[in-house]
């Protein structure tokens, strides 16, 4: 690549040449001529630069030059720096990952006799420690908000629209109000119950007269018996015509549920007036007491079910990762990508060993060795300096023939 960036140097030259004694012939030759001239131009300012990198252009000392040799010492840092975050450490660890099987070793641990058991009471112990460690207020307050903010987020009136519309696709809005109705009236055929629903319906009514609560009372049952025998003939009758004019008004209701946007701002409207109920925040709040409570109850037994079902967790986790490769697989890439904080803490000493290496080079082997390594591409850096200054000088000459 070295002679193929001085070759075009030289190819500049000599369309440079031909186009000067043959520029009064035509106008097209200034055009090449412009362009062999900037190419030079160009192809020298780039041979400098590369040059410049690793030694003195022509062995003289040119201010910033031989910058590699002179900075030697930084690079070597730098490099360290560089090489210990983006390859060697996290390459060098995932490669120890794969030889030594984490995920396996592990599945293999808990499956031996009382590991997962001793798992278990491990763990429970250090959740009693944590449990009794943290601020408890502040975690009722922290479960309170979290709880609100995802409750006033969820969309109430679009959810229960898709609910019902599979409901409806699916006939189970039939069978829901069969269900109800056959609970209604089974409560209904009984005796006691029926004097309850008849001084229900007097309290919703507001009746106050004394004959007309009589006269209530005393058509009442008659009027439940006529009720439930309606609703028997409802729920024998598949074709009944009152199902199709139930499903009329499941399907406007549904209608209003998804579509009508004051529907939507009456149900989030209720939602949010009863988040912020004082009721409410109470009860969100004490989540964390019941939760920690419970906890801290079955932690502090000699069997506590915690560590019951850790073990029994562990043991099958064990199981797993005796029988199932992909999972093997899936744990070691985590676990891979999790020793980046490893990484970091040795981040250090990986640098340092760079630094120390580096610095047994001189400066002139330092910068033999970077050049051997990247010098092809420093060669194609002169090869698009030769033809963008080219192309650069042609545009700039055109641009002055087109101003006059």
């Amino acid at each position: 690549m070295q002679r193929m960036a001085g070759g075009l140097l030289l190819l500049a030259f000599g369309v440079f040449c031909l186009a000067r004694s043959l520029i009064g012939l035509h106008p097209a030759w200034g055009y090449v001529s412009a362009f062999a001239e900037a190419a030079m131009v160009g192809a020298v300012a780039d041979w400098f630069a590369v040059v410049a990198l690793f030694r003195h252009p022509l062995g003289i000392p040119v201010w910033h030059t031989a910058i590699i040799p002179k900075s030697k010492d930084g690079i070597g840092r730098n490099l360290g720096q560089f090489v210990e975050s983006h390859f060697i450490t996290e390459q060098g660890i995932a490669e120890r990952i794969q030889q030594a099987n984490p995920a396996g070793l592990i599945g293999a641990w808990l499956l031996a006799p009382g590991h997962s058991a001793q798992l278990g009471l491990a763990m429970a112990k250090a959740m009693k420690v944590v449990l009794q460690a943290l601020d408890h207020d502040a975690m009722s307050l922290l479960i309170r908000d979290a709880a609100t903010r995802q409750l006033s987020q969820f969309d109430i009136a679009s959810n229960a629209g898709k609910l019902l519309d599979l409901l409806v696709a699916e006939g189970r809005h039939q069978q829901l109000l069969d269900s109800a109705l056959h609970e209604l009236f089974g409560y209904l055929d009984e005796e006691k119950n029926q004097q309850q629903a008849i001084d229900f319906l007097i309290a919703v009514f507001g009746v106050e007269n004394v004959f007309y609560k009589v006269g209530t009372a005393a058509i009442g049952p008659r009027a439940l018996r006529s009720l439930a025998r309606s609703a028997h003939e409802f729920l024998l009758d598949p074709a009944h015509p009152a199902r199709a004019r139930f499903t009329g008004w499941v399907q406007e209701f549904l209608l209003h549920l998804k579509d009508d946007p004051a529907w939507h701002d009456f149900i989030a409207r209720h939602q949010q007036e009863t988040l912020v109920n004082a009721r409410v925040q109470a009860l969100l709040g004490g989540l964390w007491g019941v939760l920690k409570d419970r906890l801290l109850d079955d932690l502090g037994g000699d069997d506590p079910a915690t560590a019951r079902q850790i073990a029994m967790l562990a043991g099958k986790v064990g199981d797993a990762l005796a029988h199932d490769a992909r999972l093997v697989e899936g744990l070691n890439r985590a676990i891979e990508a999790g020793s980046v904080l490893l990484v970091r803490n040795h981040r250090g000493e990986v640098g340092q060993f760079i630094e120390t290496q580096l610095a047994r080079w001189s400066r002139e082997e330092m910068s033999d060795r970077i050049e051997l390594a990247i010098g092809r591409d420093l060669q194609f850096i002169r090869i698009n300096g030769t033809l963008v200054g080219g192309l650069v000088g042609l545009a700039i000459y055109t641009v002055t023939r087109l101003l006059g």
